[in-house]
């Protein structure tokens, strides 16, 4: 039996081939899975729960059919923070705190989507205290879902002309720093697992003579992903369509 980790599967109605990519995982790994952890932006853009996309629905329903089996658990990304209980119950998921602790093989690993410990891009991290404000999101969700969908559009876009400049590359990635404050604010941790900056690698951190191994997921696009395997033999990297 194995626990799954995915992330930045950026799922849309304009990527029908990651969909189905997804769907197609899902129904192999229903039988075998013992858990699914799913570390952010499952979705391209999430403006609430009463999104009614096709591909909403369809992952909704793969999601629920799948937790017949095994427990799926969820992390907010970037892209989908605004991901409520009303989606997650349709999917029958449970979401998880930005910042998790789990236990495998004797290990304390920490979960999260990842953008958090991308200390040097503050300006991101400046808009990312903000947006993620909860008084801030009631106003955004109370908001038609058409504006919601119009705003979504213009963050994607700003989003896409800051990804044009050169530097942006080296902000974008988790630091020493970013490590460092995880490891201050959750001692008692071997491992950390994440997504958010698409370049899968595993790294280690020398903190205080202490260890720490960090798993970087792989992101999924032009219809190809991937995924993090653990079971009593260790963890894996594995590529799909397999």
């Amino acid at each position: 039996m194995q626990t799954l980790f995915i992330a930045d599967l950026h799922l849309s109605d304009h990527t029908p081939d990651l969909t189905a990519l997804c769907v197609q995982f899902l129904r192999d790994h229903a039988a075998s899975a013992a858990a699914l952890y799913i570390l952010g932006d499952l979705f391209e853009a999430w403006t609430g729960d009463d999104d009614d996309s096709h591909t909403a629905q369809q992952i909704a329903n793969e999601i629920k059919i799948f937790s017949q089996n095994a427990p799926v658990y969820f992390v907010a990304g970037n892209r989908d923070f605004l991901l409520g209980n009303a989606y997650a119950s349709r999917a029958n998921m449970q979401i998880l705190p930005e910042q998790s602790i789990i236990s495998l093989n004797q290990k304390n690993i920490l979960i999260t989507h990842g953008d958090e410990m991308c200390t040097d891009d503050q300006a991101y991290q400046r808009f990312r205290k903000i947006i993620r404000n909860r008084w801030l999101d009631k106003i955004l969700l109370s908001l038609p879902f058409a504006w919601r969908k119009r705003i979504a559009q213009k963050m994607r876009q700003t989003s896409q002309q800051r990804k044009q400049h050169a530097h942006h590359y080296a902000l974008s990635d988790v630091t020493e720093s970013g490590v460092q404050a995880a490891f201050e604010k959750y001692s008692n941790i071997n491992m950390i697992i994440h997504g958010h900056t698409h370049r899968p690698n595993i790294h280690i951190h020398q903190l205080d003579n202490y260890q720490i191994i960090r798993y970087v997921l792989p992101d999924w696009k032009n219809g190809q992903g991937g995924y993090l395997a653990v079971d009593e033999t260790g963890f894996q990297f594995f590529r799909l369509p397999e």
